[in-house]
């Protein structure tokens, strides 16, 4: 089975997380909200890369705040391949840019971290949330 390792970015602003929503039917996860989620490689440092798939995704720069921890799951990819899955949390800042859609995301948001348990969400991103006292 492969193995991806995702670094995700809880990027707060406030009290609120930034969250996208997937278009209907987007796999694996339908009509769900999602944080963001940087593939590591070996060719870029882990928080370079995160930094850049967030400015391409969102338009907005961010800061590196603390690596928080880990979470796995086993799932099948978006080319339908079945894989063991990796995240790495790290809390992040918004530092600036407006919010802007890119292909592949219906909706962006800044959801104030008291109403996140009436979205839809991932169950990476619900673990990650109870980590943190949001759910």
């Amino acid at each position: 089975m492969q193995t991806k390792v995702l670094i995700i970015a809880i990027i707060k602003k406030g009290d609120a997380v930034l969250m996208r929503k997937k278009p209907n039917g987007s796999p694996p996860y339908k009509e769900t909200w999602y944080l963001f989620g940087a593939e590591a490689t070996p060719d870029m440092p882990p928080d370079e890369a995160l930094k850049a798939h967030v400015k391409r995704q969102t338009g907005i720069d961010i800061t590196i705040e603390r690596r928080l921890s880990w979470d796995s799951e086993i799932k099948h990819d978006l080319d339908g391949v079945k894989k063991f899955f990796i995240y790495l949390d790290v809390m992040c800042e918004y530092a600036g840019g407006e919010l802007t859609l890119s292909s592949g995301i219906e909706k962006l948001e800044w959801i104030e971290t008291n109403n996140l348990k009436n979205y839809d969400l991932v169950p990476p991103s619900v673990e990650v949330f109870k980590k943190l006292g949001y759910l």
